[in-house]
């Protein structure tokens, strides 16, 4: 299921949208996992595919070269 909650970031008011599913959140054909838009904007989001968790977490060498844009 969507979330939308409304949240001040630096006296700022915005909507934070997730799903409580691990799912994307989808708008306009763009995948987000999360989402912070202005209040103002009022951006509508739907349900995506599930975000692909890993089961183990990746080693030291994998994030230097996610980091360092090496082999994946």
């Amino acid at each position: 299921m969507i979330i939308v909650e409304n949240i001040t970031i630096n006296g700022r008011q915005f909507t934070h949208t997730y799903s409580d599913e691990n799912r994307y959140v989808v708008r306009d054909g763009v995948e987000y996992d999360e989402a912070y838009d202005p209040i103002e904007y009022n951006r509508q989001y739907t349900e995506g595919e599930p975000i692909p968790r890993y089961d183990e977490d990746p080693t030291a060498d994998e994030v230097l070269d996610i980091i360092f844009g090496g082999d994946e």
